[in-house]
């Protein structure tokens, strides 16, 4: 996979893990969006590499995932 980002190892290897996965410390929470007042996502953006991910909280447990916005995943 052609990356437009060079991921660091921890975002790495959270890119695609369940959502359930805890966040790395390198990860800061830019904001989150709801759907009927529960979260339905989360944005992080990691201080080290400046990889941005969403954390998908809802919809089917096969799509609740990690996310990474910002590298060439098509």
């Amino acid at each position: 996979m052609d990356l437009w980002i060079q991921p660091c190892t921890p975002c790495a290897d959270l890119y695609g893990k369940p959502a359930t996965e805890t966040p790395h410390r390198e990860l800061t929470l830019n904001g989150a969006g709801g759907v009927k007042d529960a979260r339905a996502e989360e944005h992080y953006t990691c201080v080290r590499c400046r990889a941005v991910f969403a954390r998908i909280l809802a919809g089917p447990p096969g799509r609740q995932i990690w996310m990474l916005l910002n590298a060439g995943q098509h």
